[in-house]
């Protein structure tokens, strides 16, 4: 159930009030910036799952392929 009401806690423009948005602290102070998460955490893996995908759905065996492990840590850090 939603703790928001679909009209009365807008604004004139439509938006969610400022109050009722959700903020996790600052951009990324001591951890990466979202751009940088985007182009070499998340992207990689998502083309390394589909292209193995792909070759499960060709007729590969998928017992002898190796999917990457669910850790989200990178290899390389951004500082």
């Amino acid at each position: 159930m939603s703790t928001t009401h679909r009209y009365l806690d807008r604004g004139p423009d439509g938006r969610l009030l400022r109050k009722y948005r959700r903020l996790y602290g600052p951009a990324f102070l001591g951890g990466t910036p979202k751009w940088w998460r985007k182009l070499f955490m998340t992207r990689p893996r998502r083309r390394e799952n589909r292209a193995l995908c792909h070759r499960i759905l060709r007729g590969e065996d998928y017992e002898r392929l190796a999917f990457p492990v669910g850790s989200r840590k990178p290899h390389v850090y951004y500082w």
